[in-house]
């Protein structure tokens, strides 16, 4: 019965004229929604044994809920009453949900009145439980909130940690993400009414939509960081900051606002983030931003749960434990995916940082030396013809000799740096520096020339799989010997095989068709499958998977090596996704 502000004696004196209308669904849920509504059930206790019983209303947003039990006589023989605008010291029981202890005579008709009264969404999950039914139920209720809450907290301390070691911006908005976030949650289940402002309960309306607008503030403040969009792409960089701004707004705005108001903006905006953040991961994947994967997998189940939680608060889909927990779990999931994210991102800038910091030491330490030994030539030449200033012209000459010989050493020193800095030291072949300046010569000389350019970029397969279980000594011995296999079949002297990173090595084929770029690449994949290794006992099979890129400027005037080489590398994806050990051309198969 809906819209009738009776008293339980109007309702009890006038029942049978009244306009009650028969619930034909698993829970009751009316929405966003204003209006007072009665519920009339009528229940016969057959259990003999058991006359105390916990009914339950899981929904710990409802303003006020007030529980009649009224006899076969007509007569009200219990009152509790509840909500989130009473303190919780008033409440029969202390639990988070709205729980009421209705005496049921066995073999008895007992009838029992609600009257429910709240500004947000009205929802209505009710459940008659036994005593120990429902205690076992509060066990597993707490032991996954425990769960939840604490592996959040502890992401976001592992978070803040990082920050204060790191002073990356990301770390902290991610740490302030979480902790908004925990607050909305704990605001919308009950459990910080329950114990952590139990005596304020002026805060529910508060808390909630403020919350929840700051959540999506500090959403779009995350991802313009996390996709570094200021570099990417200006637009997209202004529009997120834009929101954020509009986020903060509004959440100061529902301080003001009537809490039906505020509410039912704040879910109306979350379902809008919802869109904004599909689309954003959408454009990253489409670009192939580095990071997309990791964020898509992340978001996924986030806001599957979160779509779920906003077509319950408005009625559109029925209460489940699927609808109320789904994006409370889906954030548990989402918050370890973008954690993993972060961790990685932090780890592949550290490893950077110490590969350049070694480079650039050793190149110091041949530098001083070479260095050096010019010091130590030059003192004992000095110190000779101080000796021999009768022969002065003899020794000058003498010295002048091994002057020319130190200078060619010190040539030949630094010719041979200049190896060694284009140079892998575990294949031999060159390295990404390398390819990164002959690659732009190469393609500028294609068009220059009008001449066909290919590109083939190779990764290993299962690589680490090699690594995990017959260790990295084994894992660099096979790289070398995939190298030896590349060096085999690439053999011109304009040709340049390169290690790219890691498992992943690049070919530049300059003069070369599309063809001829196939059939070296299915001759060195071939090689590589016929590897008999054997590492301390042990057989270890191998196989590449390579992508092609190929140019004819004859044909084409395309002017950006960026894009072919990214060409090479979809190519590349295209071979590990279908399969692994086999050679894909971009554009063909």
């Amino acid at each position: 019965m809906e819209n009738h502000n009776y008293s339980i004696e109007e309702v009890l004196s006038h029942q049978h004229e009244l306009n009650w209308i028969k619930n034909k669904k698993n829970h009751i849920n009316f929405g966003f929604s204003n209006a007072i509504y009665w519920l009339k059930i009528d229940v016969k206790n057959k259990n003999e044994f058991i006359k105390n019983w916990v009914l339950e209303i899981n929904s710990p947003m409802l303003d006020h809920v007030d529980t009649f039990v009224v006899n076969d006589e007509g007569e009200v023989e219990s009152y509790f009453y509840a909500g989130d605008q009473i303190e919780v010291k008033y409440k029969s029981i202390k639990h988070p949900h709205m729980l009421f202890e209705p005496i049921l005579p066995a073999d008895t008709l007992r009838t029992i009145y609600i009257r429910i009264e709240s500004e947000g969404a009205i929802q209505v999950p009710l459940t008659l439980w036994q005593w120990q039914e429902f205690s076992y139920y509060s066990l597993i209720y707490f032991l996954w909130q425990g769960i939840f809450y604490g592996m959040v907290l502890i992401m976001a301390l592992y978070s803040f940690v990082v920050w204060l070691f790191e002073r990356e911006s990301i770390n902290l908005t991610y740490t302030i993400y979480i902790l908004l976030f925990t607050l909305f949650q704990i605001s919308i289940n009950g459990i910080g009414f329950q114990f952590l402002w139990p005596n304020l309960p002026w805060l529910n309306h508060l808390i909630t939509p403020l919350s929840l607008a700051f959540v999506l503030a500090s959403m779009n403040y995350f991802i313009s960081e996390f996709f570094e969009t200021k570099k990417l792409s200006p637009k997209l960089h202004l529009s997120l900051k834009c929101f954020f701004i509009f986020h903060i707004f509004m959440g100061f705005s529902n301080i003001f606002l009537p809490y039906y108001l505020a509410i039912e903006i704040a879910f109306y905006m979350a379902a809008f983030s919802i869109i904004q953040v599909i689309s954003i991961t959408i454009y990253m994947l489409k670009i192939n931003q580095p990071n997309a994967r990791y964020f898509s997998l992340a978001w996924l189940v986030f806001l599957a749960g979160a779509a779920m939680l906003a077509g319950n608060k408005f009625g559109l889909i029925p209460i489940s434990i699927y609808s109320e927990y789904g994006m409370q779990f889906g954030a548990g999931l989402e918050m370890m995916f973008l954690s993993l994210a972060l961790a990685d991102r932090l780890s592949n800038s550290h490893r950077e940082k110490i590969i350049a910091q070694q480079e650039s030491l050793i190149l110091a330490n041949q530098v001083q030396e070479a260095k050096d030994e010019i010091y130590i030539n030059e003192t004992k030449k000095f110190n000779l013809e101080k000796e021999n200033s009768r022969k002065l012209e003899q020794l000058v000459s003498e010295r002048t000799i091994e002057l020319n010989l130190a200078m060619d050493k010190l040539t030949q020193v630094n010719n041979e740096l200049k190896t060694i800095s284009n140079t892998d030291a575990l294949t031999k072949l060159n390295n990404r520096y390398f390819f990164n300046e002959h690659w732009r010569i190469e393609h500028k000389r294609a068009i220059r020339e009008n001449a066909s350019l290919a590109i083939i970029m190779l990764d290993v397969d299962h690589f680490k799989v090699v690594n995990d279980r017959y260790g990295h000594p084994a894992g660099d011995y096979c790289l070398t010997l995939i190298a030896d296999c590349i060096t085999k079949h690439v053999t011109r002297d304009s040709d340049f095989a390169c290690r790219y990173g890691g498992e992943e090595f690049v070919i530049i084929l300059p003069n070369t068709d599309q063809d001829g770029a196939i059939l070296v690449a299915q001759k060195i994949r071939k090689e590589v499958e016929q590897l008999d290794i054997n590492w301390e006992k042990q057989k270890i099979k191998l196989s590449i998977s390579l992508g092609v890129s190929h140019l004819d400027m004859r044909h084409e005037r395309v002017a950006d090596r960026h894009h072919m080489l990214n060409q090479a590398d979809q190519a590349l994806y295209k071979a590990k996704s279908q399969g692994r050990n086999q050679v894909i051309s971009f554009g063909g198969c």
